[in-house]
């Protein structure tokens, strides 16, 4: 027995001392081996294999001389404790199992047994934190050992001190890897550790801490006295307040973001933390704190507050208001323009709904305008209304808006602005009124003119008949003044007409009456109607380029632009060759050019050619109104189409009609 306790006490030693729990393993086997005397020592490791079930695996041992070594006969791993009725129930309760082989009713395990030889046979289980571990096994080959209760219990008594081993090598593990985990992770998140022991007065920084602020081990002293030297002036006070407000119990958390001097000059901003122990008495007993680096979130939260500040700036130095709307229509953000408008302050009108500052009678118009906004997606309003001043006015505004989400909701809300349109309003008004009484009073003096110089022109046929009976002589100088008086009403007639034509289309008074026409054929019966007879013999020399096409045209209108160009092309190459016409069909549009050979255009005169009254210097000789070529314009624009004069000095002037092929 004597033996026996020596060797169990050499185990328990190897357990204590060796560092490698493996390695300690096999050298019990080896000590409590040899201390019994047994043909064989080993160790049976549980595990839970790759299909769920608890097996055995043969992982330690020690052969007697003479005994066959069994470590790696792959018979004796993997094997399931169903074929051991018996072992693993007593093995589970933390009892041993032993006896002869002879005796075992279990004839598996017999057989299993006397195959090896095995006689007599001891085994005690391990158990590791509570969970059933393995088991030591004792094999007796020669001698048919009957094991002593208080041999079974020595030996049991090593088993359980292999599971306290093994359970302080996972704890150790356990321990070790934690400590590894938050040693990276503090050093992944760049954070400066430091400690103070309160009862030892020991202050810890780590290097992270001291690199924070430019220092090496070497340079920083490990002292409280040391670390706050380093916060920025003005905000020491600051944090010294908050260290002992903390650990006084005053506040039930130590945050505070301050300036840290850096030994190159600079600042670093920091935010520190810290968590402290109290004992019972509420005496502290150990702090430890953390620095994070927020220099780079602090200098961007500056330029996103400066950057802030110009946009506040801006918007608010608008000469118009911008809001934002939530989904009940009512105002969440208004800048200070809106005050000048409205005469509101911003609080006055928080919360309220638009429609709320609006006339009566053109809130349900603004109401169905939002309601069109929140139904359809990516549309928009521009809408003018009247706004409700706060002393009881009314002002006319523009008010844009658009649907948008916010990034803190998934509501959707508008956002738009508001425009003080009054005096273009006002202006718009004031120029409609003038429109209408220019026109009026064109019209009434067109009309006016008309009916006394219809009475002139009858009369002056009236007495050319009766001036038949004159002397040859006075009655060529009488013809030579009535056919200049008639010449005269004729061209107070075309200018009239003129002015009547130039008034309605400044009053909006035209409409365009589109319809399908085959341009060639109307051209040629426009000349034939009013160019065949002209006084000087000459004609008008019509070509066309291109496949014919049906045009959409107003026929009066076009007439009117056509007979006009026409005319001048006449008018201004008196005693020249013939005016040229030609229509040039193309893929999208349609040119017709009128070509004459006459007195041409003074080339900086050419600008002036489509404003209202203006003659060009060299047409003082020649009757016209000034309003033929901006009436003609203003034609060739209501159909969508451009008219451009090409002119050079007593040589001519081309005058190039385009309009577009919208006919399908």
């Amino acid at each position: 027995m004597l033996h026996l306790l020596v060797g169990i006490s050499n185990a328990n030693t190897v357990l204590l001392q060796e560092s490698n729990v493996n390695e300690s393993l096999q050298k019990v086997v080896e000590e409590l081996g040899r201390a019994t005397d047994v043909d064989r020592c080993y160790i049976f490791t549980n595990r839970i294999d790759t299909d769920g079930l608890l097996k055995l695996y043969y992982t330690h041992e020690w052969c007697n001389k003479g005994i066959e070594i069994q470590l790696g006969n792959p018979d004796l791993s993997g094997l399931e404790y169903a074929i051991f009725p018996g072992l693993y129930d007593a093995l589970i309760n933390q009892q041993a199992y032993y006896g002869l082989v002879k005796e075992s009713e279990n004839e598996l395990f017999k057989e299993v047994m006397e195959s090896q030889d095995i006689k007599a046979f001891l085994f005690t289980p391990i158990f590791c934190e509570g969970q059933f571990w393995g088991w030591m096994g004792y094999d007796d080959c020669q001698i048919e050992r009957k094991w002593l209760p208080e041999e079974v219990e020595a030996l049991y008594v090593v088993a359980k001190n292999i599971g306290i081993r093994l359970s302080r090598e996972k704890s150790e593990y356990r321990f070790l890897h934690s400590q590894e985990r938050f040693n990276l992770s503090v050093l992944g998140s760049q954070q400066g550790i430091w400690e103070w022991d309160v009862l030892e007065d020991k202050w810890y920084f780590s290097k992270i801490y001291m690199s924070m602020a430019g220092y090496t081990a070497d340079e920083f002293e490990q002292t409280f006295e040391f670390a706050a030297s380093i916060i920025h002036p003005d905000d020491k006070s600051k944090v010294v307040k908050a260290f002992d407000d903390y650990i006084h119990k005053r506040i039930s958390e130590f945050s505070v973001e301050f300036r840290q001097l850096h030994k190159e000059g600079h600042c670093v901003w920091v935010r520190g933390s810290a968590v402290g122990k109290w004992d019972d008495e509420g005496k502290l007993l150990y702090l430890a704190g953390s620095h994070l680096d927020i220099t780079r979130l602090k200098t961007q939260q500056q330029e996103l507050e400066q950057q802030r500040n110009e946009f506040d700036y801006l918007i608010n130095n608008l000469a118009e208001v911008v809001f934002r709307l939530n989904t009940a229509n009512e105002f969440t953000f208004l800048n200070d323009y809106w005050y000048n408008l409205s005469g509101y302050t911003q609080e006055e009108s928080t919360n309220k709904t638009i429609c709320s500052f609006i006339a009566d009678d053109d809130v349900e118009f603004m109401k169905k305008q939002f309601s069109l906004l929140e139904s359809k997606a990516n549309h928009a309003i521009n809408i003018d209304v009247k706004l409700k001043h706060k002393d009881g006015n009314y002002r006319w505004v523009n008010v844009i808006a658009s649907k948008f989400k916010s990034s803190f909701s998934d509501a959707s809300a508008f956002a738009g602005s508001i425009i003080d349109i009054n005096d273009r309003k006002e202006a718009q008004e004031r120029e409609k009124e003038l429109t209408e009484l220019k026109s009026n009073f064109v019209s009434m003096a067109s009309h006016q003119f008309r009916t006394p110089l219809t009475v002139i022109y009858s009369n002056i046929e009236l007495i050319e008949s009766y001036a038949s009976k004159l002397e040859p002589k006075s009655l060529e100088r009488f013809n030579i003044y009535a056919s200049r008086v008639k010449g005269e009403i004729d061209r107070m007639t075309e200018l009239m007409n003129n002015i009547l034509l130039f008034g309605r289309y400044n009053a909006q008074e035209l409409t365009v009456n589109l319809k399908p026409v085959e341009l060639s054929a109307l051209i040629e019966r426009v000349l034939e109607t009013y160019f065949s007879s002209q006084p000087d013999g000459r004609k008008i020399i019509f070509n066309s380029k291109g496949i014919k096409k049906i045009v959409e045209l107003d026929e009066l209108l076009f007439i009117y632009i056509l007979t006009n160009i026409i005319s001048n092309a006449f008018k201004y190459s008196a005693g020249k060759p013939n005016p040229e016409l030609e229509i040039v069909y193309k893929k999208n549009e349609i040119d017709i050019l009128v070509k004459d050979y006459g007195i041409g255009v003074p080339p900086d005169e050419k600008s002036k050619l489509f404003s209202s009254f203006y003659r060009a210097s060299n047409t003082s000789t020649i009757q016209g109104s000034g309003l033929g070529l901006v009436i003609a314009k203003q034609f060739t624009e209501l159909h969508k189409g451009n008219i451009k004069i090409d002119s050079e000095l007593d040589k001519g002037t081309l005058v190039t009609l385009t309009l577009p092929d919208t006919h399908e």
